[in-house]
């Protein structure tokens, strides 16, 4: 039987652009232009070319560019291997407590950015818990190579969740096949595993370069007098007030960053890593080598051990009257929390409208990108440039470009709303633009053979359809933003100070105890919110897509 389609449609056989649509888009183009486009070219032009003769020829900016790219070898190198071991063990049915490091294995990823390195100071620092107090050793743990340690945690997992979602793709049939043909387990896993596997594993690292390369909060606490680029930008921006300094530096950050970013595409982009065979996947596993399986039984122990040392450190910190010196206990700086309420109240406006701007706008954008338009690769490549930049770019072009008219933002919260909401769009894009590839056309088609207009096709298909989807974006947003600081510590003003940059001034005055108890309370808001969508989404139905961080 055929249906008469009475709409409108184009040469592609795509829906024609009703009206309404066409002023979305010219809208979220305009939002686009002003809030990504924008910034990222006033910092490139702002500073003169004597100004950034200046830096570029300043022993300092090049001393801390060449440290960036010796950590950025250093932690991917180890972030990368730890999580493939933590990848491997996750997908193994013969790892002994599996499921524990698959856990505690993900647990950095709900921390501050900060908190790691924080961490670790209060427990392997000169005054530290475990170095000076339990075994009496003087250790220095400031410079390059507490922040590697610090980098290796707190990245790691990233390189697990891509190298996991690989592994977990391959059939082990292929596995099977090798031994059939006489490999041994060792060799089966060296000639099917690693070269199957070995995409994504490029690709984690990559990834994990990236925010290796941007990462500031762990520099800033533990890195010293290790100057690396994101913190270079940051003394000049606070310490000098230079803010033409500032610009040049994070311009030279953002070069690598873009190119590791535009390589992580390409390489992770649309590919598929699943293997197809013609049977079920139903095969068992080879066995794991014995050798091999201690191996990584050991590591992933050691590594969770420092992961809970991590928790546990900060935790117990804040039950002390002053860390290193007074082990008395006490509640002073728990109940000192509440003298915050202020900022907290700040934090979460700041987070919940941010995570707001993430969510829909990443839903409006993936939405258009379905439909007929002039320029959609153009729209599909502003959604994802902000993924590209170091948040230490982010805050100094919007402080450049929104500090005076025409768009005068600086000193209010909506500086950091704004700011936070587009640097985590790429996230809710990709996530919506997932979820719509889910959603078969003939959803569609039905719709408007009912005579349902583009505005109501979006209200009483796409939202209801995609509403796990936004609350996933949301969240995700909501948590980054909490805690974030390499974006909003340039755009802090009197009255509009977020918890993250007091956390930050306690440790920079080594008020520690104080800002373990703050560090602790951002965990608790991180925590009480993943349970909070959690039960939301058990309660309305299956886990929400996306949200699963």
């Amino acid at each position: 039987m055929r249906f008469n389609m009475s709409f409108p449609v184009t040469r592609r056989g795509r829906p024609a652009v009703d009206p309404a649509v066409m002023l979305l888009y010219l809208a979220t183009l305009c939002a686009l232009a002003i809030f990504v486009i924008y910034p990222t070219v006033k910092v490139l032009i702002t500073p003169g070319f004597d100004h950034v003769v200046e830096v570029l020829t300043n022993s300092r900016t090049l001393q801390a560019a060449r440290n960036s790219l010796v950590i950025t070898l250093l932690s991917t190198t180890t972030a990368t291997v730890l999580g493939l071991v933590f990848a491997f063990a996750a997908t193994r049915r013969d790892i002994p407590f599996r499921n524990v490091f698959r856990t505690v294995g993900m647990l950095p990823l709900f921390a501050p950015p900060f908190m790691v390195a924080f961490a670790y100071v209060l427990v392997f620092g000169r005054q530290g818990l475990i170095t000076y107090h339990l075994f009496g050793l003087h250790v220095n743990i400031f410079g390059w190579h507490g922040l590697w340690l610090a980098q290796t945690i707190g990245m790691f997992p990233l390189s697990t969740a891509i190298i996991r979602g690989v592994l977990e793709g391959i059939h082990p049939g292929l596995e099977q096949a090798a031994l059939t043909l006489g490999a041994s387990e060792t060799a089966a896993l060296r000639t099917v595993l690693v070269p199957l596997a070995w995409h994504g594993i490029v690709g984690a690292m990559l990834v994990v370069a990236m925010t290796v390369l941007a990462d500031f909060g762990n520099a800033v606490v533990i890195a010293g007098n290790y100057p690396v680029l994101a913190t270079e930008a940051w003394i000049k921006m606070d310490g000098l007030g230079d803010l033409q300094g500032a610009a040049v530096i994070v311009s030279i950050l953002m070069i690598p960053a873009v190119g590791l970013f535009l390589a992580s595409r390409a390489l992770l982009g649309n590919r598929v890593f699943t293997t197809v065979t013609g049977r079920g996947s139903d095969v068992d596993q080879i066995s794991t080598p014995i050798l091999i399986k201690w191996i990584v039984v050991a590591v992933c122990s050691l590594t969770c051990a420092l992961v809970i040392i991590l928790y546990a450190g900060i935790i117990l910190a804040g039950l002390f009257n002053q860390w290193g010196s007074d082990w008395s206990l006490t509640l002073r700086h728990w109940f000192g929390v509440l003298s915050y309420l202020d900022e907290f109240r700040i934090t979460l406006i700041v987070s919940v409208l941010a995570g707001l701007v993430t969510a829909i706008t990443g839903q409006i954008i993936a939405f258009l990108h379905t439909r007929s338009l002039w320029f959609r690769g153009a729209l599909d490549f502003l959604a994802v440039l902000p993924g590209a930049l170091p948040g230490v770019f982010v805050g100094v072009g919007f402080l450049v470009a929104f500090n005076g008219p025409p768009i005068e933002l600086a000193g209010t919260i909506w500086i950091m709303v704004i700011a936070l909401g587009f640097w985590h769009l790429p996230q809710a894009y990709q996530a919506t633009k997932g979820a719509l590839g889910q959603i078969h056309r003939s959803i569609e088609d039905s719709a408007r053979d009912l005579g349902a207009t583009e505005l109501r096709l979006i209200t009483d298909v796409y939202i209801p359809l995609l509403s796990r989807s936004l609350v996933g974006s949301f969240v995700q947003s909501f948590i980054r933003s909490v805690s974030n600081v390499s974006v909003v510590v340039f755009m802090i003003a009197p009255g509009q100070v977020l918890i993250s940059a007091e956390v930050l001034r306690m440790i920079g005055s080594s008020n520690w105890s104080a800002g373990a108890a703050l560090t602790t309370a951002l965990l608790a808001i991180t925590f009480v919110c993943v349970g909070l969508v959690e039960a939301i989404t058990r309660w309305f139905g299956a886990p929400a897509r996306g949200s699963q961080l």
